[in-house]
């Protein structure tokens, strides 16, 4: 691990554990909100272009995430409702499949449009020069189940 990784690293350790400290009387951090600084702290930085809002953005971060780890699963709980759940799967696979070692490298999320019911995000692998088009819009009766991904 390089230098810079590690400075990386031990900042977001840092604020993990200012967040643990500060927290201690409240009962500390929940176990998404862990979950997300590990995630946050283990893989490199989404360079972000445009205007994403904060769900927007944690969308995309997972999606990024869970294709570099290879994670289907929790890759496929991210996608929307529309087709059977074998499609769902067989999407997050492709995905996996085609783009898991750019995910795993430097990547920029370019959120194209405005936010009102559905944003298009560009990824760029800058690693393997793949370009991927996701499809973001609310998901469950009157958007209830939050942003999710059209792979």
């Amino acid at each position: 691990m390089g230098r810079p990784r590690r400075q990386a690293c031990g900042a977001a350790l840092a604020a993990v554990l200012a967040s643990v400290a500060l927290a201690g009387c409240a009962g500390g951090p929940s176990d998404a909100e862990l979950e997300y600084l590990g995630d946050y702290a283990g893989h490199p930085h989404l360079k972000v272009t445009g205007y994403p809002t904060t769900e927007t953005l944690g969308l995309v971060q997972q999606v990024v995430w869970r294709t570099a780890d290879g994670s289907e699963d929790r890759l496929t709980k991210l996608t929307v409702s529309d087709g059977t759940t074998a499609e769902r799967k067989e999407a997050s696979a492709a995905m996996v499949r085609d783009y898991g070692k750019g995910a795993q490298g430097a990547v920029t999320a370019d959120f194209q449009d405005d936010v009102v019911n559905r944003q298009t995000v560009v990824l760029t692998f800058h690693d393997t020069g793949q370009v991927k088009e996701l499809h973001l819009r609310p998901d469950g009766h009157a958007g209830e189940d939050g942003w999710k991904v059209r792979l």
